[in-house]
């Protein structure tokens, strides 16, 4: 029953131009003021009609809403569905929130179900979120992410070839997109060693899986040299992390940015290669699409990147 929810959604945003599959036409479904704090992307949502504040989150495969929201909102668990989440500080089990659907701008989309999280969204400077807006809603739209404009809007699937974004910023097309489970992989080289990263607007720093830093030739003794932070994800318990400085991150063989100073987590559970995260995205205008494999992203405002040529 779980698989109905993305494909409702799903035929929600694409019934408008199926009959007709070379209709290129922009057709916004919904539109909402977009919050950013410290490289992460926050929107309001409602539910039960009461605003909740997500954290937009493309690396997240469920939405989900913390047991706190859960207990403010009076929603009821099903106990039908248990849902385990993994984060890169372990584990966690809970049971499915029901909810009455989920208004985003103001169109209101047939979610019945949400994943509940024991964890808490507050390591970032603004008020707690609520949740996160996953890849089970997102995926079922073309996404425009306007940080400069504080703006996200969702539209219908465009399907015809080489449509371009709708805006005229100066821009590069990120080429090689991959899927696996919900989630946009991204082809990158990294110090000359390739791998795909998860497209995570959830996490605030590129970060890099240890597997991949073994292919690098990075040891757990070469990494204690350097800085060490704590990190939390999707999971209870935070988990020391290093950050490491590498030569050359290129992304998906066109953008290309100098000397980035890299997360390395201790494994790479919820993480696998890498996770591209919100610095790579802060500042910029970005067009995503998980249903025909399309990142642009524009290069006004952001020096650190810049085209391969």
């Amino acid at each position: 029953m779980r698989a109905l929810i993305p494909l409702l959604l799903l035929l929600l945003a694409t019934l408008a131009g199926c009959a007709a599959p070379e209709n290129c036409a922009l057709v916004p479904l919904a539109e909402m003021p977009l919050e950013t704090h410290a490289n992460l992307l926050f929107v309001t949502a409602v539910i039960s009609g009461r605003p909740v504040r997500l954290l937009v989150d493309t690396g997240a495969e469920r939405t989900v809403l913390t047991q706190a929201t859960v207990a403010r909102l009076g929603l009821s668990h099903d106990l039908r569905h248990l849902t385990r989440s993994f984060g890169i500080g372990g584990s966690s089990a809970s049971w499915d929130a029901d909810i009455p659907g989920i208004v985003l701008g103001q169109t209101r989309f047939p979610v019945e179900h949400v994943a509940v999280g024991n964890f808490t969204i507050d390591q970032v400077s603004g008020p707690m979120a609520d949740g996160l807006l996953g890849a089970d809603i997102l995926l079922a739209f073309d996404m425009d992410i306007d940080s400069a404009e504080h703006r996200l809007t969702l539209y219908r699937v465009r399907r015809c070839p080489d449509a371009p974004p709708p805006w005229h910023q100066p821009s590069i097309q990120i080429n090689g997109l991959d899927a696996r489970r919900d989630r946009l992989l991204v082809p990158i080289t990294l110090d000359n060693v390739a791998g795909m990263a998860i497209l995570d607007t959830g996490a605030q720093a590129t970060t890099i899986g240890m597997g991949m830093a073994r292919r690098l030739g990075l040891s757990t003794e070469s990494l204690e040299a350097d800085r060490t932070i704590l990190a939390r994800g999707a999971a209870p318990h935070p988990v020391a992390v290093h950050l490491h400085q590498f030569r050359e991150l290129l992304v998906g063989g066109e953008a290309r940015i100098m000397d980035p100073t890299l997360a390395v987590v201790p494994s790479d559970s919820a993480v696998g290669d890498a996770l591209l995260g919100g610095d790579f995205l802060h500042g910029r205008r970005v067009w995503l699409s998980f249903a025909t494999r399309r990142l642009f992203v524009s290069t006004v405002g952001a020096p650190q990147i810049a085209a391969n040529p």
